[in-house]
């Protein structure tokens, strides 16, 4: 299935790389199947919150993405996107929308061969996420030595994988962290002032650049920390959205609007509502049965527009918003 989004529609500003390595996924991508995987349950969700989710997978041991001329090249792309960073109230240091500028990062993140990977590891049909800026997501270490690169948190979207770009091995600190635990439980610790219990914080053993978590990111609360001495700390995150026919889509517009332009951030979350609406509707009229049941038919359409009217009030919201993250 190609990719519904316009990648050449290029926003206002963003021109592409002058000179770039041309992805190839049979020299650079080194799929290799986790360890384990992690269910919601084994960080302590409860069938409750489990029932909201499209699947009870929460996430993987480290796997392999990339070889290392994979690795390689990735890493060329990302120093070069490091002249475009941004920041924000959770992240000091990150490039979005890097697939609009690198034809390299964007065939990576739009890969069929990664996007079946993770797909696997998930437990659900899985596309490349079409909001542009929730693909090939760069985090950079902060310019001061010791300041974490992310704070606690979960993500604006459900699935996703945490990718080092950069060789972790040689680098002091920014280990990237994850709680065992619930966000709920994130929160009431957060609230009470407690420090979060060492003995439930996991920090995956990344072996070197091109290896990866997967996880439900809106589920999974974690962290990068920063480096402890100068040095070189890049990672990316790739998004993706499950079949709309089958699962409920879970992304944050008010959040978004704190990472990236309104004018941005607008235009994407509303092509992607219309993405996500119309293949609800495609899987509607493919399926209807013959049943003389108006109500049936009735209940099926009304979710259709309800999905339409939740995105069209979120993005009137003229409310205070506030980033919402669990500090460090």
């Amino acid at each position: 299935m190609s990719y519904p989004i316009d990648l050449n529609n290029l926003p206002a500003g963003f021109t592409p790389l002058a000179s770039e390595p041309v992805f190839d996924p049979s020299k650079h991508l080194a799929l290799e199947p986790p360890s384990d995987i992690y269910s919601l349950a084994d960080l302590g969700y409860g069938a409750d919150d489990i029932a909201q989710c499209p699947t009870e997978f929460g996430a993987t041991s480290v796997f392999r993405v990339l070889s290392s001329e994979g690795a390689a090249c990735l890493l060329d792309v990302c120093q070069q996107l490091e002249a475009f960073t941004t920041s924000n109230p959770r992240i000091a240091r990150n490039t979005r929308g890097g697939v609009y500028r690198s034809a390299f990062l964007r065939d990576l993140c739009l890969s069929p061969d990664v996007s079946e990977f993770m797909s696997r590891l998930a437990g659900i049909s899985l596309s490349p996420h079409t909001i542009p800026h929730q693909l090939g997501h760069l985090n950079y270490a902060p310019n001061e030595v010791g300041a974490d690169v992310d704070k606690w948190h979960v993500d604006t979207l459900r699935y996703d994988y945490v990718m080092f770009v950069t060789d972790p091995t040689k680098v002091e600190g920014g280990a990237f962290q994850y709680f065992k635990g619930t966000k709920h439980e994130m929160a009431e610790l957060k609230a009470a002032g407690k420090a979060v219990p060492a003995d439930r914080v996991i920090a995956p053993a990344m072996p070197g650049p091109g290896y990866a978590i997967m996880q439900q990111g809106n589920m999974v609360v974690h962290q990068a920390k920063g480096l402890t001495a100068p040095g070189e700390r890049i990672t990316m995150v790739n998004g993706y959205v499950a079949d709309p026919a089958v699962a409920t889509d879970y992304t944050r517009y008010d959040q978004l609007l704190f990472a990236d332009p309104p004018e941005i951030v607008t235009a994407e979350f509303a092509r992607h509502v219309a993405v996500q609406a119309g293949a609800k509707l495609a899987a509607f009229s493919q399926g209807a049965d013959f049943i003389d049941n108006p109500e049936h038919y009735a209940a099926q359409m009304d979710a259709i527009v309800q999905s339409l009217q939740s995105a069209v009030d979120e993005m009137r919201d003229s409310s205070e918003r506030k980033m919402e993250h669990f500090g460090s």
